[in-house]
Parts: structure tokens; sequence; C-alpha cells
């Protein structure tokens, strides 16, 4: 377990290293498009921020990985392949709402209905897995628990 604990750690100091980068550059950024001398730099730190966002969003994944494999391991997720299923979805792809859900597990699988992935989801959401978030409307989000925890936090 120590091993995991080192691996989360590095993580989550990873990815504030690169949150600290980004802001910097959004700032940058801002500087350079306030200031006409330095409207040719302003692109090129627009890119370079895109590109850290897009090396962080793989360091998301695994960390939603990482949380997956501990949920998977309870006794009652394990049994369930259809829960199994919803948990690998969500930390692959994020927050998603019923319909998506069930699209992945379908593609998974080969078959899904919504009712089930709706039954699975309120089963996770009992024992703390996943956390439903209220959207505009009837729209209605899931999202690992620690995952929110971290993008809330």
């Amino acid at each position: 377990m120590d091993g995991e604990k080192i691996g989360d750690d590095i993580l989550e100091e990873i990815s504030r290293k690169l949150d600290a980068i980004i802001d910097k550059l959004n700032l940058l950024e801002r500087i350079f498009l306030e200031d006409p001398r330095y409207a040719d730099l302003a692109e090129p730190f627009r890119l370079t921020r895109i590109f850290l966002n897009l090396y962080g969003e793989p360091l998301k994944i695994l960390s939603r990985l990482r949380l997956a494999e501990s949920y998977i391991r309870r006794e009652s997720i394990q049994k369930d392949e259809i829960a199994r299923c919803v948990i690998q979805v969500l930390a692959m792809k994020g927050p998603m709402n019923i319909s998506a859900i069930t699209y992945e597990v379908k593609a998974m699988r080969g078959k899904a209905s919504r009712r089930i992935i709706r039954e699975r989801l309120k089963m996770l959401e009992k024992e703390g897995a996943v956390l439903k978030i209220e959207g505009k409307g009837k729209a209605k989000t899931y999202s690992l628990v620690e995952d929110m925890k971290r993008e809330l936090g």
C-alpha cells in the first residue's frame, strides 16, 4: 500500500505543478493581450497553455483509474459486471449522464439498458462510490466520489 500512496502523492504533486504553470501562462497571456507591444507573443503562449492542459489530462485519467481500482476491489462491485463497467467508464471518461454511461457500457459488454444502469448507479451512490450532480433541467451527471472532491476542493 505504501507504493500506491507514494504514486498518488507523485501524481498530486505533478498535477499541482502543472496547475501553477498554467496559471502563470494565463497571466502572461493576459499581459500580452493587453499590451499591443506584445501582441506577437500572445499566440505562442496560448498554444503552450493548451498543450499543458492536454498533458494534464492523462494524469487526471490515471488518478481516476487508481480510484476506480479501489472501488472495484469491493466485494459487491467485484461480483457485478455492470457495476464494474460503470466504474470503469466513469474512470476513463470522467463525469457523464445516464445515456452516455449506458452507451459506453454497451460498447464494453455488447448490451446495456438505461434501467439497469440507473439501478447500478443508485447502488453505487449508496455505497459512496458515485456521486449524482444535479444539472440544468432534468440533466443529472454522475462522477466517482473522490474525483468530485478533488475538482471541488
